[in-house]
């Protein structure tokens, strides 16, 4: 099991990184794009703003995982029912949030790539919708790997100690059901 906590939260430490890294680039655009043109600015305004949340999200996820790992690893060596009794259904819940948050950035990506396409002649309205289309469809795509990658830990977490199935059930029990 504790092999399974440290896989996966040395890929949320590497994960905040690459979206802090991403921020950066998504700023660098922004601030190349800013003076080169009138109707440029609204795209390049909209890549600040998720450049500024990208680089937050990912410097606070890899801050914060180190010392959640170290709390978890100690509660699974001092108390390992407690830990999956804990553990079990937040996974459950992180990996339910996934699939929240990929149903958000597609809905996103239609109505910014719809909004974009009917309305390119006017530039601040088009610079809003593209910023707003590439930067859900980044999220979406790391939202993707991030529910593949919490999955696996989700069903070693679902397991208790002697074996069992815990009553949080595995990582497909957090999802929402289809009707």
């Amino acid at each position: 099991m504790h092999g399974a906590l440290t896989t996966y939260f040395d890929g949320e430490k590497s994960a905040g990184l690459f979206v802090a890294g991403l921020g950066l680039v998504v700023l660098v655009a922004a601030a190349v794009l800013f003076p080169a043109r009138y109707e440029l600015r609204a795209f390049a305004i909209t890549l600040a703003v998720f450049g500024l949340v990208e680089l937050a999200v990912g410097v606070g996820l890899f801050v914060k995982t180190g010392p959640q790992v170290t709390r978890l690893a100690a509660q699974l060596a001092s108390d390992p029912a407690a830990f999956f009794a804990a553990e079990a259904p937040r996974m459950a819940r992180v990996q339910r949030n996934f699939v929240y948050l990929e149903y958000l950035w597609l809905t996103l990506i239609a109505g910014a790539a719809a909004t974009a396409i009917f309305v390119k002649h006017r530039p601040t309205v088009n610079g809003v919708a593209l910023g707003v289309l590439m930067n859900a469809a980044a999220f979406l795509c790391f939202d993707l790997v991030a529910e593949r990658r919490g999955a696996v830990y989700c069903d070693a977490v679902s397991q208790r100690p002697d074996g069992g199935a815990n009553p949080a059930g595995p990582s497909s029990a957090g999802a929402p059901s289809p009707t």
